[in-house]
């Protein structure tokens, strides 16, 4: 096979510094959430504590010692209240854990027990919409006497049109499929309304400190805002919702406990989210630009971004522009979520066709980049999952499938509440015998898994202020297809190089001596030899 010679000048890293970014991220706290490893779960497929298929809270709290193994420090789920939709979003009821998860109870025993544990928890939150079955909803339907009128907004005096998701104000009531065989309305709140407003400050407020007693060991540590909009759905109905109705709701929630983190789903993902943090005064947005840089963009997405080097996946010059874009665009004192993968994308290892070179150099990518490192449960086993095309929620099943603990789908704890639902079953990697391979019971015996590669990356993390809180310096050469960058801190130095391509590439050996990590490469004299996607990453 042909290789080309390259040349890294690690020697004369100092050479041009003032042509790269140079960037430190100011901590929040005495911690600082760049200290953190988030761990994303669809709770209803990661652990059944009763025997009913459905992940549940107290399935989360007996599995709180595999996420403290692996070096999780955060725990983000995806909506609690009660709702028709398996995945919680569009709430029935705002007042009510859905009853497959538990009782407040035993939210209240998990979340205490994840801080014992020395973790905190954010929860996922969309509350700008309601459900039929929804009091306010309801009651107030052609009811323009109703208690509640206020709360959902209609676009005529008799409250008989009322207005709905994606949908032209004044249309008839239109109902959306849902999985397992549900038909629901989705409208929206008032958000213009003060009572409205008032209600969403105390809602927040209250999960921060539940009872009240400013001991805020059974309160969230941060909320997520699913589909932050300042012009919500691009209606023009709630306009100026950074500044007029987030920015107040978490002021509110600061005032009780500073140390709050609030991250923002920013609706398009094009952008870096940069005016959302600064007008609502929340600490973070999602790296999607770094994500598309690495995992690609899918082909629906393509055309909504003007930047055409989105559509690369995992081409070196591209992700390392996308990572100093994003440390420009971000405000200094403030974040991103790097992450590969998430419940509302494809997973990483089906984005990279399931080839383990490219899943390692992913999973090295989310770990050792700038910003809070994400993992969508199960990437860590590299599980795979296409979006698919059935025309409802359902679609989105097979990227939210059930942990793997064991091979056997039909094992204790093992969450399949879609077992034998239709034709996404079909293509479960438990009906295909991908499971043989991809379970943790598997995994965590084999020294070579991808299970193992990640724990030993987020410890090193971890361990290295350099990783945590460094600088990013993306590194010349004198080929596109090597990426190699350091992070730095104090003295601190972690090195990373890999080949992002289907070509040997050589190189000079770099001065650092110290290996912690490295795959298809070979040393000979001062020469490092990368077969394709192979990475090696140094420490002084």
């Amino acid at each position: 096979m042909k290789y080309y010679c390259i040349f890294l000048f690690i020697g004369s890293i100092l050479l041009n510094q003032s042509c790269l970014s140079d960037y430190t991220q100011k901590t929040r706290d005495d911690v600082g959430w760049n200290s953190e490893i988030i761990y994303h779960v669809f709770q209803r497929s990661f652990y059944d504590s009763n025997g009913d298929r459905n992940g549940d809270l107290n399935g989360l709290t007996q599995k709180l010692g595999y996420l403290k193994e692996l070096g999780v420090t955060t725990i983000l789920c995806t909506p609690l209240y009660e709702s028709d939709f398996y995945h919680n979003y569009f709430a029935k009821n705002y007042d009510k854990i859905d009853s497959k998860y538990g009782t407040m109870d035993d939210y209240l025993a998990m979340i205490k027990a994840v801080h014992r544990n020395g973790m905190k928890f954010i929860m996922d939150m969309e509350t700008q919409y309601a459900q039929n079955g929804n009091k306010w909803f309801d009651d107030s339907y052609k009811n323009p006497r109703s208690a509640y009128s206020e709360f959902i907004y209609y676009s005529d005096s008799l409250n008989q049109h009322p207005d709905q998701f994606y949908v032209p104000s004044g249309s008839d009531l239109v109902f959306f499929r849902g999985w397992p065989d549900i038909k629901s309305n989705i409208v929206y709140l008032n958000l213009n309304n003060k009572k409205v407003r008032d209600w969403t400050k105390t809602f927040y407020a209250h999960w921060v400190d539940p009872n009240n007693d400013g001991n805020f060991d059974d309160g969230v540590d941060g909320f997520r805002i699913d589909h932050m909009m300042d012009n919500l759905d691009n209606k023009g109905t709630f306009t100026n919702m950074f500044v007029n109705f987030w920015e107040p709701v978490f002021k509110y929630c600061k005032a009780i406990n500073p140390k709050l983190f609030v991250v923002g789903e920013q609706s398009n993902w094009a952008e870096y989210g940069e005016d959302m943090i600064v007008k609502s005064g929340i600490d973070a947005s999602f790296g999607f630009p770094i994500h598309f840089a690495i995992a690609g963009t899918p082909s629906y997405f393509i055309g909504k971004s003007a930047d055409s080097t989105l559509k690369n996946d995992l081409n070196a010059n591209n992700i390392g522009k996308q990572v100093e874009q994003t440390l420009t665009k971000i405000p200094k004192g403030k974040y991103f979520i790097n992450f590969l993968e998430n419940h509302d994308t494809q997973r990483f290892a089906t984005a990279v066709k399931d080839d383990k070179r490219k899943i390692e150099c992913g999973a090295i990518l989310n770990i050792l980049l700038p910003g809070i490192p994400s993992i969508y449960y199960g990437q860590e086993l590299g599980v795979t999952g296409q979006i698919g095309e059935w025309g409802y929620d359902v679609n989105h099943i097979p990227v939210r499938e059930a942990f793997p603990w064991t091979p056997n789908p039909d094992d204790s704890g093992t969450a399949v509440f879609y077992k034998d639902s239709g034709p996404w079953w079909d293509k479960s990697y438990f009906k295909t015998g991908a499971s043989a391979r991809l379970a943790l019971s598997v995994q965590q015996k084999d020294p070579a898994s991808l299970w193992n590669l990640y724990h030993r990356l987020i410890h090193f993390r971890r361990a290295n202020k350099a990783i945590m809180e460094g600088n990013f310096i993306q590194l010349p050469t004198v080929s596109q297809d090597i990426l190699a960058f350091s992070r730095e801190k104090n003295g601190e130095k972690v090195l990373v190089m890999m080949n992002l391509s289907g070509q040997l590439l050589k190189t000079r050996l770099p001065s650092l001596k110290k290996f912690q990590f490295q795959n298809n490469i070979t040393i000979s004299a001062d020469s490092l030899l990368f077969q394709p996607f192979g990475y090696a990453i140094w420490q002084e």
